[in-house]
């Protein structure tokens, strides 16, 4: 891993001597085009939408022909990895996909182009930048530089399967639940019938989501300015030691395994809460499932709602950077995200966001639109794929019953201080 980053760093040093006389090099091939190259990690939208888009965006910049590269992968880290390949190999796009949990790492390494003067010479191109939700589009602004403008967003919340609810005489929770709120839900959902289990919640094994539940106990993985791991303060240990009790001291959530699917558990009716975004809805339509609701997470110490969001930066490399800034851009427009964006993320664009999140098939579909105000992003410095592999796998410990809670902890805060100091 640290050879193909000094590699990449390398090539992004000769790629900045090229980009710094790259403004105004439109110089198009023999047919007079500009052509470009987008990586989209695969299965975020359909090809009829991206092709639809495209179409869209070819009938302003016919003189633009882009290249859809779809990335199949397992997760932002394995997506992150096979771009660094691809540049690697010299095979480097010019527009690339990225969530916030790589945005640090590729505008760190110097392969980003900022695009701030194209947005003064051509702000024809950006569809009413005031319109992206200010703290969405935030984490694309690194050293006041603009990477990308944001497209999609996607927070953490609880699902409910509403026909559990019901049976164990419960309603939707209203916004001001606590923790022994939770408890007693989980408790009263969690059932044996007919040799069929239901399990009360399933919990999130995975970075983004445990986090959610860090940030709710005053906790964190890292620090304000991710230098240092926090996951051996009280808050942090006492919130995975909850998580642990759930499964071995309260009986009430499974030992989660790699092969569930907690979306479908919860269709099935396997488990009647699970927290997660908007992402689950896009399963919610094909399986017909309309017996959802949803709501803030429970507030423990705190309440706060954590966030991701993507955007398309242009990467330093191209030789079209006009080009490639108008095709960033368009990606994070009006019709893009309303092309793109109806089940699986939120809209960044508050336009957007009013007309989409109505149609959502929860009644409690204002969480979405309300969280954005109070969301805090999820950590994620130019380590990431590292430390979240760190954290994935000390929690497994934790949920697998194999460690305590302050151990596990303990050890994680001391490999992910080490990642950083790198």
């Amino acid at each position: 891993m640290k050879k193909a980053w000094v590699l990449l760093l390398t090539l992004s040093l000769g790629w900045s001597l090229v980009a710094c006389s790259s403004t105004g090099n439109t110089t198009a091939n023999k047919s007079g085009k500009a052509e470009l190259t987008l990586v989209w990690s695969k299965n975020e939208a359909s090809d009829e939408q991206l092709t639809n888009i495209l179409a869209e965006f070819n009938k302003v910049n016919p003189d633009i022909t882009v290249k859809r590269v779809e990335v199949v992968s397992n997760g932002w880290a394995d997506y992150f990895n096979k771009i660094q390949t691809m540049i690697a190999g010299g095979k480097s796009p010019d527009v690339i996909r990225v969530a916030i949990e790589g945005i640090q790492m590729f505008a760190k390494q110097d392969l980003l182009l900022p695009l701030d003067p194209y947005m003064k010479t051509d702000p024809g191109a950006l569809e009413n930048y005031s319109d992206l939700h200010p703290k969405l589009q935030s984490p694309f602004v690194i050293d006041n530089k603009t990477y990308g403008f944001v497209w999609d967003w996607n927070n953490v919340v609880m699902h409910f399967n509403t026909d559990l609810l019901k049976q164990a005489g419960l309603s939707v929770p209203n916004k001001g639940w606590t923790k022994d709120d939770f408890l007693q839900y989980a408790q009263k959902l969690t059932s044996e019938k007919g040799g069929k289990k239901t399990f009360g919640f399933a919990i999130p094994n995975y970075y983004f989501g445990a986090s959610a539940w860090l940030f709710n106990n005053d906790a964190s993985v890292l620090n304000d300015d991710m230098t240092t791991s926090k996951l051996d303060d009280p808050n942090a240990i006492e919130m995975m030691q909850f998580f642990q009790d759930l499964i071995y001291k309260y009986k009430v959530a499974p030992v989660p395994d790699p092969k569930d699917n907690q979306i479908q558990m919860l269709i099935n009716g396997q488990i009647a809460m699970i927290s997660a975004g908007k992402w689950p809805f896009g399963t919610y339509d094909k399986n017909k499932f309309t017996n959802i609701d949803v709501q803030f997470l429970p507030t423990f110490k705190t309440n706060k709602v954590i966030f991701g969001s993507g955007a398309f930066p242009v990467l330093k490399s191209t030789k079209y950077p006009e080009a490639a800034y108008k095709l960033a851009a368009f990606l994070s427009s009006v019709y893009s995200q309303k092309t793109t964006l109806s089940n699986t993320s939120i809209p960044t664009r508050i336009s957007v966001m009013n007309e989409v999140l109505p149609k959502t098939p929860a009644q409690n579909w204002k969480v979405y639109a309300e969280s954005a105000d109070i969301a805090k992003a999820v950590e994620a410095p130019m380590q990431y794929g590292e430390i979240q592999g760190v954290f994935d796998r000390h929690v497994s410990e934790i949920l697998s019953n194999q460690s305590d809670a302050a151990t596990a902890m303990k050890k994680a805060k001391q490999e992910i201080d080490a990642i950083l100091k790198k």
